[in-house]
């Protein structure tokens, strides 16, 4: 239903779903950024709404090495980081 209703916020909130709690949803995190990577712009501006921060901020929090490296080329792909 969510879908439906507030699509860009659900999404939002499947990327807190992934970070939230102990250890990282990597397999969430990944599916979630890479599916949706087409409508990132506004789920990155729902999630700042929702969490007060942008995906970039729980990317690299929550993730590491080469693996964050990729996510962030993803992100910046849609939504480039200033500076």
């Amino acid at each position: 239903v969510g879908m439906k209703l507030k699509p860009f916020e659900t999404i939002a909130k499947l990327v807190d779903k992934a970070c939230v709690g102990i250890g990282t949803d990597e397999l969430l995190l990944t599916c979630t950024i890479i599916r949706y990577q087409h409508v990132m712009k506004e789920v990155m501006s729902a999630h700042i709404e929702l969490f007060g921060k942008t995906i970039h901020d729980r990317v690299r929090e929550e993730t590491s090495g080469p693996y964050k490296t990729v996510l962030l080329t993803i992100l910046n792909s849609v939504w480039p980081e200033a500076g």
